[in-house]
């Protein structure tokens, strides 16, 4: 698995709650902490435990860690329990020592300024794969004209209660420059092309932010 960089949400393993954490609800159920990775010998330490072999399990994961990779195909999401993790849609059985591990890389990060990732309740991103492409198709004629070769942007926007994309805004992460006619693009695509789940239960609008990776061939 190729990764560029790590983004880590994170509390005390050891913190007990009234209910289980799940991946969805983490950032807005827990006050966390935040750290980068972008050390490659950490990442491949990272990637290592990871792939190492793991037993499946039915059990449901009480988080405590967030990890949000960054890729040249997209943002992937890792959860942490204590004693489960949660990627892609599976859950494992993990040891104390994959949990340490995690700690020694989280003890190496750099603290987080500004830039993070926000989760609120669960809202569908219907087709997620075929927008992301989208973005990237319309985007990299762009940065090849701005000799771009590769970009990372924090989303900021806002879902109604029609699941429409409003209130775009556009940073690069950690203030990568992002040119207007990109953030103009961007912000175009969002409106006119991305949208959620409606529900008339939902308040007025719901704040999102959504990190994209766009690389160039």
């Amino acid at each position: 698995m190729e990764i560029d960089s790590l983004l880590i949400h994170y509390v005390d393993f050891n913190l007990m709650t009234m209910v289980d954490i799940s991946c969805d609800n983490f950032e807005s159920a827990l006050v966390y902490k935040t750290v980068v990775l972008r050390d490659s010998s950490c990442i491949a330490e990272l990637t290592d435990i990871f792939l190492g072999k793991k037993c499946k399990t039915e059990q449901p994961i009480d988080v405590r860690c967030k990890i949000y990779m960054f890729t040249p195909q997209g943002i992937k999401v890792m959860c942490l329990g204590k004693y489960i993790l949660c990627y892609n849609g599976n859950s494992y059985k993990i040891n104390t020592l994959f949990i340490d591990k995690v700690k020694e890389l989280i003890l190496k990060g750099e603290k987080v300024l500004n830039d993070t990732i926000i989760t609120h309740t669960p809202i569908l991103l219907i087709k997620q794969d075929v927008f992301y492409n989208y973005v990237r198709q319309r985007c990299l004629p762009i940065m090849k004209k701005e000799k771009i070769d590769s970009l990372k942007i924090i989303v900021d926007f806002c879902i109604d209660r029609k699941g429409h994309t409003v209130d775009v805004s556009i940073k690069g992460w950690k203030n990568q420059f992002v040119s207007n006619s990109l953030q103009d693009e961007i912000t175009r695509l969002f409106q006119e092309h991305l949208k959620w789940s409606a529900s008339e239960n939902r308040s007025h609008k719901v704040r999102k932010v959504l990190p994209l990776v766009l690389v160039s061939d």
